[in-house]
């Protein structure tokens, strides 16, 4: 199974809970499909009691293995009244094939099958239909509300795309609803209108939607209070957002808006979220903007307020917030003046990690800062680990006070009301130990202080509402395995900090799905140990989960991160290099690792002088790594971003397919490095293939497509005792490639075939294509390194690599230059250390435009079986 269920149910005990039958007829409620959150508002105006029902259906397409719900419902002062997951229905195979993350890459991947002029085998809206959501088994909760109190409940429902979840009230009470992280969804009449109400504070607001399928005919009217229409329009190209600034801040204050969605055969996804003045008392990333609560009626959203809560002159979005504002308001502005013995006042400054502290107080050494790759840990991250050194009240005060800001950007939605870049917020980073560090702070301040019982009590409660709700932020945060692994690291502080058994319970389901691919098989730890970026590996995002997991490792002493940590750095030690970013396989940059290579210890780089060895690179059969005393190889054989990710990008992100990364001569330097030219696919589309810097079979087919063999991924890659194979079909076309290395004491011996697709005898079933698996033009390309070792930028020509031509006698024939000429070995040689490159036979030779050398493989119009290379690779100069 691809994760681990879970289980565990909690409920308050003033609430009662069953199953119900599902034949159990009940009013007419609103269904929503989860992307991948709502947060319902429920108008209790007279303090009933009620009953909430839920009906969940799963349609187990999008998703594999066990995905859970979560539920919550909090009575007006925030109290938990139900805090339950509902566990997965059971059906875990696998039925969606792409790799996908979230709401963006399904939308890439229709408009990836519109733009290649076909249609997707399924509707996106056809679950929405009437006839087939009914046909999905339903599963039945109800959760009768004893003692009733007067106020806005708030429920909270989230899990996954491929969940359908319809809400019922009995009574049927007044109902708002706000979508997130990005959207709410829509189908039928559903939204068709909508009030919503603006808070205090609000200058302007983003509109956005979008409709996968096509064609998209939803019209969208969006007017204010007095009938002025702020949009009127179509969802243009299936996706639009349009940003509207008012005339002046607070314009719209109190008012409603109203929104009307157009009739349409299609689903869709909208939002509205409000962007806010900054506020100095709240800390974030990015700037404060809160989604909309769309109700059907006026007074509905009236009442609700967009789930802002006003007092003190201030706008809040959590009953919690509001007693710790009072709690710090009775200690008066001298509760926060740190002063030493003798009464002076003192100043606070950083030190080197970035923690703060105030001078003329005891410190602790020891900071570690949990995102130490790019932020800055917030002020009462540092004063709590100095604490335990001083004790000095004021500055405990000054930490209560800074966290109590992280916990003001924390929406009604009980996740960061932020937005960046337009109306995003990937709570991989905005909810994580990557932007938003207030997890370990709450730990320390939790379980190492002597802070007031009533701080305590106030604090545990927020990071129950924050550690339940990280804990379903997946879909988004797993493309990106950077800020992804501070997802995990935050909910360990968090369960450590609240000492809750459901919190613990989450952190260990997360952690399971993160580390064995129970998020996707291309999510979290891949079978090769690295941290996944992009659904493919990233030698520089990669790499940051080696700073931000230090320290961790150092304040709870988690055995299990230290292993996964180590396998990581054990995986660097072979891919790291010299002079170059000689890691082709990049999922999303063309950068090196942060962190400088290991001279020494059990992970120093394998490319520096030392005993032979030949491995699969964590046994993951991705990597496969072979040093002599002559040479230091690496090739890259494994997973690639998806084709689809890059026509969303600049090109194709990272490729493969066997190829060489790097040829490093021990204790001199590179002689060989496949690089990028930019990250996110930037000058890597492979119609621009010429001027790549590639180990790869490169040409035109016959078709006129590319053909760039590097973008193929080998699953059949093993290594058999010295020698290693593999082959894969060279996408977006009717390629394929086998490569062969055999890994000798002294040379390399390289092999590289062509044959058709696989496909061919069913593609020709009725009638064969002759272009199909032909080429025009076929090129073995090698790439080098231009310039001696230490030459840096120097346009001499004796600080040049020297490229040098052979006969089959061993004549020399003069310079490789761009004009072909034929010979039968290339020396490249950069100052008295390189490589010989012998070839089979004699064959047409030249220089490529971007440091390469291209073997002519074909003369003429030629099929792919009948394209074969052999050469050695001999390394010389150690």
């Amino acid at each position: 199974m691809r994760g681990r269920s879970m289980v565990m149910v909690i409920v308050a005990c003033a609430v009662v809970t069953r199953t119900v039958d599902a034949g159990v007829i009940v009013q007419a409620g609103h269904t929503y499909r989860l992307y991948d959150g709502i947060t319902g508002f429920i108008v209790n105006r007279e303090g009933k009691e009620f009953t909430l029902t839920l009906e969940v259906r799963d349609i187990n397409l999008m998703e594999t293995g066990p995905r859970e719900v979560l539920v919550k419902l909090y009575d007006p002062d925030g109290a938990a009244v139900v805090r339950q997951v509902i566990p997965d229905d059971g059906v875990v195979s696998k039925a969606f094939l792409p790799t996908a993350g979230a709401w963006d890459h399904e939308a890439w991947y229709y408009a990836y099958l519109y733009l290649h002029g076909t249609e997707p085998m399924l509707r996106w809206s056809a679950f929405s239909a009437p006839d087939r959501l009914a046909a999905v088994p339903k599963r039945v909760f109800t959760f009768s509300v004893k003692g009733g109190r007067k106020g806005i409940y708030r429920l909270q429902v989230v899990g996954f795309p491929d969940h359908y979840v319809t809400v019922k009230l009995n009574p049927d009470l007044p109902w708002g609803v706000a979508g997130h992280p990005t959207w709410l969804h829509g189908s039928g009449d559903r939204l068709k209108r909508s009030f919503l109400y603006v808070p205090r504070g609000t200058r302007g607001l983003f509109l956005l939607a979008a409709e996968f399928d096509r064609p998209a005919t939803r019209l969208l009217v969006l007017s204010d209070a007095e009938g002025t229409k702020l949009y009127d329009g179509p969802i243009t190209g299936g996706f639009f957002v349009k940003r509207i600034d008012f005339a002046r801040s607070g314009q719209h204050d109190d008012r409603l808006l109203r929104l009307d969605v157009g009739p349409g055969a299609n689903d869709f996804l909208v939002n509205v979220k409000f962007i806010r003045e900054k506020d100095a008392e709240v800390h974030h990333r990015g700037e404060p903007a809160v989604p909309a609560v769309f109700a059907a009626d006026a007074a509905a959203a009236k009442s609700i307020q967009g789930g802002a809560i006003y007092h003190d002159g201030r706008v809040f979005w959590q009953p919690f917030q509001v007693r710790l504002h009072e709690w710090l308001k009775k200690l008066g502005p001298e509760g926060f003046v740190v002063k030493d013995a003798a009464g002076k006042e003192l100043k606070a400054t950083q030190g080197k990690a970035g923690d703060a502290y105030y001078v003329g107080l005891p410190t602790q050494p020891g900071f570690l800062n949990v995102n130490d790759i790019y932020w800055s840990p917030p002020m009462c991250d540092g004063l709590l680990h100095h604490y335990a050194a001083n004790k000095n009240r004021q500055t405990l005060h000054l930490a209560i006070r800074d966290l109590a800001a992280g916990l003001r950007s924390l929406g009604p939605c009980d996740v960061p009301a932020v937005a960046l870049g337009g109306p995003w917020a990937n709570m991989g980073y905005e909810f994580s130990n990557y932007a938003w560090q207030y997890w370990r702070p709450a730990w320390r301040l939790l379980k190492q202080t002597d802070a007031p019982a009533e701080v305590k009590e106030i604090v545990r409660e927020a990071f129950l509402i924050c550690g339940d709700r990280l804990a379903f932020c997946v879909t988004w945060a797993r493309t990106n395995g950077n800020a992804f692994a501070q997802v995990v690291a935050a909910l360990r502080y968090g369960c450590e900090a609240t000492g809750d058994p459901l919190q613990k319970e989450l952190f260990e389901t997360y952690w399971h799905r993160f580390t064995t691919g129970g998020w996707g098989e291309r999510a979290g730890i891949s079978p090769s140990g690295a941290c996944q970026e992009g659904f493919g590996h990233d030698q520089h995002y990669g790499s940051y989960i080696l700073g931000t997991w230090k320290a961790i490792q150092a304040d709870l002493g988690d055995d299990r991160f230290r292993k996964v940590h180590e396998r990581i750095r054990n995986l660097y030690s072979y891919t790291m290099s010299e002079e170059a970013a000689a890691c082709p396989w990049s999922s999303r940059t063309h950068y090196p690792a942060f962190m400088p290579i290991d001279k020494d210890g059990p992970f120093a780089w394998k490319g520096l002088p030392g005993p032979d060895f030949t491995e699969s690179v964590n046994g993951g059969n991705e990597w496969f790594a072979a040093r002599r005393k002559g040479y230091y190889i690496l090739t890259y054989h494994g997973r690639l971003t998806p084709r689809w990710v890059g026509e969303a990008f600049a090109g194709q992100i990272g490729y493969g397919g066997g190829c060489i990364c790097q040829l490093h001569i021990p204790g001199k330097g590179p002689v060989l490095a496949s690089t990028l030219n930019g990250s996110y696919g930037e000058g890597m589309h492979a119609s621009l293939w010429r001027d790549f810097h590639l180990h790869s079979v490169v040409g035109r087919c016959a078709d006129g497509k590319p053909l760039v063999a590097a973008d193929s991924e080998h699953t059949d890659a093993r290594l058999d005792g010295i020698t290693v194979t593999s082959s894969g079909d060279a996408r977006g076309t009717t390629v394929q490639v086998a490569r062969r290395y055999h890994f000798g004491p002294e040379a390399i011996d390289c092999t590289v075939q062509l044959k058709e697709t696989g496909f061919s005898e069913l593609l020709g079933l009725w009638i064969p294509n002759p272009q199909r698996g032909k080429l025009l033009e076929c090129y073995e390309m090698i790439p080098f390194l231009p310039k001696k070792k230490g030459a840096g930028n120097s346009e001499k020509v004796e600080d040049a690599t020297h490229l040098r031509v052979l006969e089959e006698t061993g004549k020399e024939l003069g310079p490789l230059t761009n004009e072909p000429r034929t010979g039968k070995t290339v020396i490249i040689d950069r100052g008295g250390f390189g490589v010989r490159v012998e070839l089979d036979r004699p064959r047409k030779l030249q220089r490529g435009p971007r440091d390469t050398v291209l073997i002519h493989l074909i003369d003429a119009p030629t099929p792919a079986g009948k394209i074969e290379l052999r050469y050695r690779l001999v390394p010389f100069g150690a």
